[in-house]
């Protein structure tokens, strides 16, 4: 996973030391880097004390909530007047994950509270609705396949599909061929471009900043596979299309079998809203053209 913190410097190095080598962590020295290393990285959970730059200003943590709503959000503090009093405001914003130091980041508790983040709504509505067809392939595939979905920056190729269920590529294409789904390539962007429309629907997203998130050269190609797959521009994916199309969407280019009609069930009715207030101006132009694969 990857991880980003801000934090002050004994409880940064004890977070260092819970993560070990298992995980990646960038860090911020102030809010304003740590905006832009969300922006451009593919960040998993934000590790943040809203006293991390020595006075305690949940603002700044509350502007992160309001900029990139998808990002998990771990509040990792030390006990006192001040802090109590930030982490009920900072609840009261939906943040309920809270670590105090000294207290309960006992390490092994602490790495199974940062690495037992919530599943991403998008990839268990797909995955639901790709149930069936999925139930037709080698256990240990199904396994490798959602957790790409869930977490898609360790997988940049069929090689690493084929790596994460412990098969070679021939058996991996044979294993989606048999059972009606897209050729590997297709399946493992799909990951990519789930992600994709997630992070579009964060006020603090341009589009540039997505298709550098997820790894493509340049904005160009990353607007080509969003149009081949969803049939829009990145633009018109954040401000027209709502979280169940997205699905439907992705979900028959995945197997065509999949019927596109329909809700998916574990989407929250809120997802409909799809483009944040004060995000028009945002992203790339919307005449990008269709690019090659």
């Amino acid at each position: 996973m990857e991880f980003v913190a801000h934090l002050p410097p004994p409880l940064l190095s004890h977070l260092r030391h819970v993560l070990g080598r298992e995980h990646a962590l960038a860090t911020a020295d102030g809010w304003g880097q740590l905006d832009h290393v969300i922006r451009r990285a593919p960040v998993d959970v934000a590790v943040l004390d809203p006293g991390a730059d020595g006075v305690v200003r949940p603002d700044h943590v509350i502007e992160v909530v309001r900029r990139y709503p998808s990002l998990p959000i771990v509040i990792y503090t030390v006990l006192t007047p001040q802090s109590l009093r930030a982490v009920v405001e900072l609840s009261n914003h939906g943040l309920h994950q809270v670590v105090l130091h000294r207290f309960d980041d006992e390490p092994r508790r602490f790495l199974e509270a940062l690495e037992q983040q919530p599943g991403v709504s998008l990839s268990d509505a797909l995955l639901d609705r790709l149930a069936e067809p999925l139930s037709a392939l080698p256990t240990a595939l199904v396994r490798a396949i959602e957790r790409m979905y869930r977490r898609p920056g360790g997988f940049a190729d069929a090689s690493d599909l084929a790596r994460a269920a412990a098969m070679p590529r021939r058996t991996l294409y044979r294993a989606l061929e048999g059972a009606g789904f897209a050729p590997p390539s297709l399946v493992v962007r799909g990951a990519r471009l789930l992600r994709a429309y997630a992070y579009l629907r964060d006020p603090g997203h341009m589009v540039d900043d997505v298709a550098a998130k997820l790894g493509y050269s340049n904005q160009q190609r990353f607007a080509g596979h969003v149009r081949e797959t969803f049939g829009v521009t990145p633009r018109d994916l954040r401000r027209s299309v709502s979280a169940e199309d997205c699905v439907a969407r992705l979900a028959a280019v995945l197997h065509p079998g999949v019927p596109t009609a329909g809700a998916a069930a574990a989407l929250a009715d809120d997802d409909r809203e799809v483009e944040p207030e004060g995000t028009a101006d945002l992203g790339a132009p919307a005449d990008l053209g269709p690019e090659r694969a």
